[in-house]
Formats: structure tokens, C-alpha cells, sequence
């Protein structure tokens, strides 16, 4: 690989953690590398600290302005999929993969622009404090408290175990499967009882407006969708989503779905599903 494309990689893979949006990752890439060309030889000491300072800033500015566009944004607002062939090699190594699930990205929403900044660079990239701080414009001491408090309010709970590879991708079957079948029984048998499901549509497709809360509601919704087409299921493209083995769905009307979960002590703890176009748009590519 050459150094162009490993400094192409790594820059997407913390802008896309930082904005959750894979067009808007590559626009800030992009802009980083028109910015670097643009540079004077001079004041570039440092070609990779030079990239992830000039990214990140970039990122920090889009993602306030983000977040004021998402506060007008129709119903639950989930991050665009990243969809990969099953066969193909995983775009992110393994020591990444933790802080790539909707379920943690999902979480980082909660954060402001800094502090995700902060802990992305620090949890997921490794960078030292000294390093952080030069980027965001705070001190070392300052960006150690930001990363101890993100770790309190991003914590899981102690018991919260995730599935083998193996077993995970059988639940994700069996439930798909679940839903596809209208079974009660076994949506019920898949799902914890605090389960959650986030379906996201932006106000171009149908899905719920608010999350869905409970096993029970979650199943009865699953239900009440399979009663209503009255056809069989449409068929499901099993495709990698952020990482995990997910449900690229085509509907009768045309409409796409993407479905991940998120898994805990062998059960369903949460459904994401995006329907929304918008985040769909590679999604042809599959079918």
C-alpha cells in the first residue's frame, strides 16, 4: 500500500467516526489533500501529524454545522452504513473494529465536537495527549479529563458481553429470519426485554419517528409489517454493515433497508435500521 493510500485510509476512518456520514468523510479527505498540496513544504514537519490536525479541524467545523442540520431531521437520525462484500477483506483492521458498530457511533452523538475528537484520537487512534491537544487547541491535562468523562457517560454496563463471531452471525440470521417469518415466539426468544429499535428514513420513506422501546413492541411491529405486505418476504443480500454481518433488504415498492444489531449476552439488545435513501446510494451495488 502506499503511503498516499494508508494516509487516504486512516484519514476517512476518523473522519467517518467523527461525522457518521461516508460522503461527508470523503469531502473532508478530500479537502485535507487540497489543503496539503496547496501547503507550503515548510510548514509540513510532520506529513501525518500535519493531515490529522488539518482533518480533524475540518471535521470539528462540519460537525457543528452537522448538528444543527439534525436538529430539522425527520424522525431518528442513525449514521450512514458502511456496506462491504462479505467476501472481500474488511476495509478496517481488527484493533478498529470495536469503535465502528451504529450502536458506538450512535453513542458519540452524545458528545460535543471536541469531546469526540478528543476520544476518537485518544480510544481509537492511539495519539498521546500532548499530540490531541495541539490538534484541538486544549491542554494535555484538559483532554485527559475530556477522555475520563466520555469514558463515564459512554460506559456499558459490567455484565454486557459480546457474542463470538460465529454466534453472532447465527443470531443475526436467526433474527432476520424471525422478522422475515412474523414468529412471535422467536423475535420474543432473540430480543432482550429492554431491546430498542432505531429506524431511520429522513422523511423520504416510511419508518418509525421515535424509537421503539421493549421486545414486545419491537415484535409486534415486525408482525404487524409482515401481515400487512401479505406477500412473501423480499429476498435479504447478507453484506458486512460497519463491520458486522448485516440484512441489505429491497422491498416490493423498490425500497432499500440496511439492518444491523447490536448483540448482547447471545440476545438482540438493539435493531438499526436505515431506510433512509440518502445513506443508501451504494447500496445497488450489492443486488
Amino acid at each position: 500500500m502506499s503511503d498516499l493510500e494508508a494516509h487516504r485510509r486512516r484519514l476517512f476512518s476518523i473522519a467517518y467516526r467523527m461525522l457518521g456520514r461516508a460522503v461527508e468523510a470523503e469531502d473532508m479527505v478530500q479537502e485535507t489533500f487540497l489543503r496539503w498540496h496547496r501547503a507550503e513544504p515548510s510548514q509540513i514537519r510532520n506529513e501525518a501529524s500535519w493531515l490529522t490536525t488539518t482533518l480533524t479541524r475540518l471535521c470539528i467545523d462540519q460537525l457543528r454545522l452537522a448538528r444543527r442540520q439534525r436538529e430539522e431531521y425527520v424522525g431518528v437520525w442513525l449514521p450512514e452504513p458502511l456496506l462491504e462484500d462479505r467476501s472481500a477483506p474488511p476495509s478496517e483492521d481488527a484493533a478498529l473494529a470495536d469503535t465502528l458498530g451504529m450502536a458506538f457511533l450512535l453513542m458519540l452523538e452524545t458528545l460535543s465536537p471536541i469531546d469526540r475528537a478528543v476520544f476518537l484520537l485518544r480510544e481509537a487512534f492511539g495519539h498521546d495527549y500532548e499530540s490531541i491537544a495541539g490538534i484541538v487547541g486544549k491542554s494535555a491535562a484538559s483532554c485527559r479529563q475530556i477522555v475520563s468523562r466520555a469514558k463515564v457517560r459512554l460506559a456499558r454496563p459490567d455484565d454486557q458481553k459480546s457474542s463470538a463471531h460465529d454466534e453472532a452471525e447465527r443470531l443475526v440470521r436467526e433474527f432476520v429470519e424471525a422478522t422475515r417469518t412474523g414468529e412471535m415466539a422467536d423475535l420474543l426468544r432473540l430480543l432482550t426485554e429492554d431491546a430498542v429499535l432505531y429506524s431511520d428514513g429522513g422523511g423520504k420513506v416510511r419508518a418509525a419517528l421515535l424509537p421503539i422501546r421493549g421486545a414486545d413492541r419491537i415484535a409486534r411491529m415486525f408482525i404487524g409489517l409482515r401481515r400487512f405486505h401479505q406477500t412473501a418476504p423480499p429476498p435479504v443480500r447478507w453484506v458486512r454493515i460497519n463491520g458486522s454481518l448485516g440484512a441489505l433488504i429491497r422491498s416490493g415498492d423498490g425500497s432499500r433497508s440496511a439492518m444491523t444489531l447490536a448483540l448482547e449476552n447471545g440476545r438482540v439488545k438493539a435493531v438499526f435500521v436505515v431506510r433512509n435513501p440518502d445513506k443508501l446510494g451504494g447500496a445497488h451495488k450489492f443486488e
